[in-house]
């Protein structure tokens, strides 16, 4: 009990989203995605349709999104994702931060722009089962004589 009145909470009013909500929320035409990494990132891999205003010139560059649009802001894995968002949200933009960034994405099918180098070699379908395209499946195990 006095650990929580000592050490300050983090109070978000910022929501998160899933990867299975954003193309439902994009298509409506009333949201914009912002890709808060650094253009470095963004140029090696990024969710089509994005812009890239880095978290760290947000605050500068934040009249360059459409106000009248709510924003969903991702990044790696959502880290940076929660800060840019709770900066929108100080400048008065309604925003939403993507839940577990463009890894989330990707591993649940998300197609990507760019290279994609730093891709993981495997990605999750909707079902949850991973989908190697290269791997094989293992050999089977040998039977040991006397068990079954």
């Amino acid at each position: 009990l006095l650990a929580g009145l000592l050490v300050p909470r983090v109070v978000t009013a910022c929501e998160d989203i899933y990867v299975f909500n954003l193309e439902d929320m994009l298509s409506r035409g009333d949201m914009v995605l912002v890709d808060v990494r650094e253009p470095y990132e963004y140029n090696d891999c990024r969710i089509p349709g994005s812009m890239n205003v880095p978290v760290s010139v947000l605050s500068k560059r934040a009249a360059g999104i459409d106000g009248k649009k709510a924003v969903i802001v991702y990044c790696a894995s959502g880290r940076r994702s929660m800060k840019a968002c709770l900066m929108l949200e100080q400048q008065g933009f309604k925003a939403y931060s993507l839940n577990g960034g463009i890894k989330a994405y990707y591993n649940t099918g998300g197609k990507l722009e760019g290279s994609c180098k730093g891709a993981p070699g495997f990605r999750y379908s909707k079902e949850g089962m991973v989908i190697r395209p290269d791997a094989q499946m293992p050999p089977p195990e040998q039977e040991i004589k006397g068990c079954k």
